[in-house]
């Protein structure tokens, strides 16, 4: 009996020796994102599917409230990975911060220009209250084209307001305190299903354009390569999972749920999407989108001269290490 019982404390011991093992190979591994929406999907189906932790990644998401605080976040070291608007980050790159882009999040963007229920055009936005992530942000450059395009000067012929993310622009539409917004999906849709005017996608009106990436803190990459790669395999099965229309109800369930929106909503933000191409099947970037990004931004005056090399802003090798593993 003695022998048995001690045979168990064995057993016992090394079973939990081993689960300790496997609780200490897991990265716990805080990262900033603007807010929940389309612009982190695959992190979020990620997550739910249990894809990080397969790589030994525990992810621990913050809502930072706009692209620039999730870069500041991530440069200062207060969390190690981010999610930014690429215009962002190429401004933050340019100013100094020690980041680099190292993976793709959505290449296209699904924003619309939202506006109250009695403006039918954006011509009819003249002397409106309008309201964008901010003056660099990615949807204020979009604002500005589409202003332009229809004879308006964006930031004279309306008065401009800004707010980082798209449920606190919603918010603001909702209370009447603007009369348009750029929003992304799905909470676009949800605008429109009660009402809102629906003035037309933003993004076209800049032609090629990247929206959203991942930026890790440069020297902690250094050390904790594996890591980097871990979250781009992670990232890249997750959107292999959810383009797969096996899956659409289930991953517009989850999107659903961590946005707060209808799933119906998320269905068609998955439709629109796919349509679209919005998601990088192996998270890289291409340095002609890179290139697109900082001609636009020298010519607004947002960067200064000369222009740098995409490897100044993008690290690929975490990606091509991702794809032989």
């Amino acid at each position: 009996m003695k022998r048995r019982i001690f045979a168990c404390l064995v057993a016992s011991f090394v079973m939990a020796g081993s689960t300790f093992a496997q609780a200490a190979d897991t990265v716990s591994l805080p990262v900033a994102v603007i807010g929940v929406s389309v612009s982190i999907w695959p992190a979020i189906v990620g997550k739910e599917k249990g894809f990080f932790d397969e790589e030994g990644l525990h992810i621990e998401i913050t809502t930072a409230g706009s692209s620039a605080r999730s870069l500041q976040q991530v440069a200062a070291g207060a969390v190690d990975i981010g999610s930014s608007s690429m215009v962002d980050t190429v401004r933050a790159i340019d100013a100094g911060a020690e980041l680099k882009t190292f993976t793709n999040s959505l290449a296209v963007g699904t924003h619309s220009l939202i506006a109250a229920k009695d403006i039918k055009s954006i011509k009819d936005l003249k002397g409106k209250r309008v309201m964008t992530g901010g003056k660099g942000d990615i949807t204020n450059l979009w604002w500005g084209a589409a202003a332009r395009k229809n004879d308006l000067d964006p930031n004279r012929d309306v008065e401009l307001m800004f707010s980082g993310s798209t449920a606190n622009r919603l918010a603001s539409l909702y209370a009447g305190g603007i009369e348009a917004t750029v929003l992304s999906t799905p909470q676009s849709f949800q605008a429109i299903q009660e009402g809102w005017t629906d003035l037309g996608p933003v993004a076209p009106y800049l032609g090629e354009f990247p929206m959203m990436i991942w930026h890790v803190n440069t020297k902690w990459a250094a050390t904790h390569e594996a890591s980097v790669v871990g979250f781009v395999k992670a990232h890249n099965k997750a959107v292999r999972y959810m383009v797969d229309p096996a899956h659409r109800q289930e991953v517009s369930e989850m999107l659903a749920k961590a946005s707060n929106s209808s799933v119906d909503d998320a269905l068609k933000t998955w439709d629109l999407c796919v349509q679209i191409g919005a998601f990088v099947a192996d998270g890289s970037v291409s340095p002609q989108a890179i290139q697109r990004v900082t001609e636009t931004l020298l010519a607004s005056g947002d960067i200064k001269p000369p222009e740098k090399p995409a490897a100044a802003y993008y690290d690929g090798h975490f990606v091509e290490i991702a794809k032989q593993k």
